[in-house]
């Protein structure tokens, strides 16, 4: 039915839909094709008209949601305008860079305590990075700009912007001339540490037989009468005190409000109105330093910037930091399903929905084959196009990247052989990706260098969502057996839908690790049947057809009530489960108070502070299985996250790949996938190299099948 070139053709539109972030398509002559592709999630281009302004805009949305396209899309228009500097920066692979390319700074040892050392030089070089990334592109649009305008603006122009350009390089890449101002700044908090510690332990010194701890200019200085060392709680609080001031010292040091005027100078000597820094990428940072990276350059830039500055930022949900600016002057765009169409009543929700799909799928088909959508499609008299349309949605959710791996594992199952996708297809392929890449989350979990409370805590998550499933598997039993006999169960009494569940919004907070990485998703919004407003959530569609389960509800107006029937309310589950699962307790080890789990509310507003000595509680997961769990791994074989996913990669994959495919896949550039695979090939004898050809193929060694992977084979 298909020749060569229509599977061809076919592969393409897949290939181009799963790609992640900067893997731009382009032509055979190599031109983008970003402006012909661009799909928008509204119609009329209406997401992108509302980020295309020029206010600091943070496009919110979970992997896949369309994030880095936009901006791709942002940049290409931005390129055009001669009077505007639009600057990209791949944060996660500047900070992957970052955690093992940072430089030691002899002159800081001792200063501050090695234990947070680490964490402030990591911090420091990022800002640098991010930094030297904004001049680097003001400098070449200097120069592109300085050979066609330096008779209109004259030689001593074109100089000062040379040498303003050239001075802002030094400000923020030689640390040599940065430690003349980081020395005096950090003695600064050295001084001011040191005073706290020794005011608090002043009074503690007349219970604890004298102890006194403090910092001098070389470091950590102790003296106690009946002790050597310092305590475990004083140690952490002064750790704890000096991640508080590493906002305040890298503001300090880079000199932020000096950089902005010099910035704004040479901008306005070329003529330029507006420098737009994309972000893109932001949450996969760190969360502390996410925080500091804010407070230091993104806040001070957007706020001191006299609106010649503004970002447009791509962040997940629930992992956004604003420090200190203003959210009334900026826009943020959701890009999330339900978040996106939420000002819609439920028919249009439904509808713009499927209009996306439609229009997604239809403009790579248009672009990439001769043939029409529907000739890919099986489509007949009882199963339309708009069908398949709503059963990519039910399986993506409206992700574009998931449409395009589930087209893709379609491509390999049927077109690839002239055939044409069905609904049993889509299907296929939607449990597929649910097993191959969505569940992969916890496993990659399990070997990571996370600290062990993390891990637990993350962990946790895959018990929540075992209650949710094996709760819902329960209601299903009950409506087929008939002990649920209402109304609403009985059209579809044989295979009811169980897949959609409700609970109160403030317990959302509680699976936003299931959600960020699509175990769930919401749904909706609604009263339930005592007034109460509820969250709707779904399980993700692979999963229920995993585990046997229908997904939706029954159609016609009688059924808009069936996701808040009574058995779909799960407040009672999560309140079993958060009493059993989670603690607070306070972290100083000298005290250790434990406080049940519905204190939370009284410890928060106490600001999470011990009630006995006023030491900082911690929200602690509790799992003797996950605990046991973890024990048994291997501590030689826990990895980073990056090269855990590397390894998964490669032993899905099954055969050879090159980094710039790990890259698109991994969502990091193949620069860095290049030395991280050298690392686990030389280190670690994880992967084998073959060097045979000009570029590497990388491939999983046995070793690593063997260590990471045979349990589940």
């Amino acid at each position: 039915m298909f020749t060569e070139i229509n599977r061809d053709e076919f592969y393409k539109v897949a290939d181009s839909l799963k790609r992640f972030k900067r893997a731009e398509i382009k032509d055979d002559q190599e031109r983008s094709l970003i402006e012909t592709l661009y799909t928008d999630l509204l119609p009329e281009n209406q997401v992108y008209k509302m980020i295309f302004s020029d206010n600091t805009t943070f496009i919110v949305g979970r992997k896949g949601t369309g994030k880095s396209t936009i901006i791709l899309r942002l940049e290409s228009e931005y390129r055009k305008k001669d009077d505007y500097l639009p600057c990209y920066i791949d944060t996660k692979t500047v900070f992957e860079s970052t955690k093992s390319e940072y430089h030691n700074l002899d002159y800081l040892k001792g200063r501050i305590p090695n234990e947070a050392l680490e964490k402030y030089l990591i911090e420091r070089s990022f800002i640098q990075r991010i930094l030297k990334s904004i001049v680097k592109e003001l400098d070449i649009k200097a120069d592109s700009l300085l050979s066609k305008i330096a008779n209109m603006i004259g030689l001593s122009k074109t100089n000062k912007v040379k040498q303003g350009v050239s001075n802002l390089y030094k400000k923020v890449e030689n640390n040599e001339q940065l430690k003349s101002i980081e020395l005096p700044v950090i003695n600064e908090y050295v001084n001011s540490i040191s005073g706290t510690d020794e005011s608090e332990n002043s009074s503690s010194s007349q219970q604890s037989g004298g102890m006194n701890v403090g910092l001098d200019s070389k470091g950590s200085n102790v003296g106690a009468k009946g002790t050597s060392s310092t305590s475990t709680s004083d140690k952490s609080k002064q750790i704890e005190s000096w991640e508080k001031k590493f906002s305040g010292a890298l503001l300090k040091v880079f000199q932020i409000k000096d950089i902005i005027d010099e910035v704004k100078e040479v901008l306005s000597i070329l003529k330029i109105k507006k420098l737009v820094i994309f972000l893109d990428d932001f949450s996969e940072v760190d969360e502390v330093t996410i925080k500091n990276f804010v407070d230091v350059v993104l806040a001070p830039l957007n706020n001191w910037g006299d609106e010649f500055i503004c970002f447009k930022v791509a962040a997940y949900p629930n992992r956004i930091h604003f420090g200190d600016i203003d959210k009334g002057k900026i826009d943020i765009i959701d890009l999330d399903f339900y978040n996106l169409y939420s000002n819609y009543d439920k028919n249009t929700m439904e509808s713009l929905s499927l209009d996306f799909t439609k229009r997604l799928v239809s403009t790579r088909v248009k672009y990439f084959s001769t043939k029409s959508i529907d000739d890919f499609f099986d489509v007949t008299s009882s199963v339309t196009l708009d069908d398949y349309m709503e059963l990519l949605f039910k399986a993506s959710m409206n992700v574009p990247r998931i449409i395009g791996y589930i087209l893709f594992y379609c491509h390999q199952t049927h077109i690839s052989i002239g055939r044409k996708i069905t609904t049993i297809a889509i299907d296929s392929a939607a449990q597929k990706y649910y097993e191959k890449v969505i569940s992969s989350f916890f496993e990659v979990t399990s070997h990571s260098l996370l600290s062990f409370d993390e891990k637990v805590s993350e962990l946790q998550q895959r018990e929540l969502l075992s209650i949710f499933v094996g709760r819902l598997k329960q209601i299903r039993k009950q409506i087929t057996t008939g002990e649920l006999s209402g109304i609403v169960y009985q059209s579809e009494k044989t295979n009811p839908f169980t897949s959609h569940f409700n609970f109160s919004p403030n317990l959302e907070q509680f699976i936003r690790t299931l959600e960020l990485n699509f175990f769930v998703s919401k749904y909706a919004e609604m009263s339930d049947r005592d007034g109460k407003k509820v969250s709707i959530y779904c399980l993700n569609y692979g999963l229920t057809l995993l585990e046997n389960m229908r997904w939706g509800k029954p159609t016609g107006n009688d059924y808009r009530k069936y996701f808040i029937a009574r058995p779909f309310g799960f407040d009672v589950i999560f309140e079993a489960f958060l009493r059993e699962s989670k603690h607070i307790l306070c972290i100083n080890p000298e005290c250790k108070k434990s406080y049940p789990y519905d204190q939370l509310q009284f410890l928060e507003f106490n600001k999470m502070r011990c009630v006995e000595c006023q030491s900082q509680v911690q929200v602690k997961a509790i799992s003797d299985g996950i605990k046991s769990e973890l024990e048994k791994i291997d501590k030689a074989k826990l990895l980073p996250s990056l090269e855990l996913g590397i390894l998964h990669e490669l032993n899905s994959f099954n055969g050879k790949m090159y980094a710039r495919d790990l890259s698109e896949e991994l969502d990091i550039s193949s620069h860095l996938i290049a030395k991280r695979a050298e690392r686990l090939d030389k280190y670690k004898g994880l992967i084998d190299r073959d060097r045979s050809e000009q570029l590497i193929k990388y491939s999983i060694s046995k070793k690593a099948i063997e260590g990471y992977f045979n349990d589940r084979q």
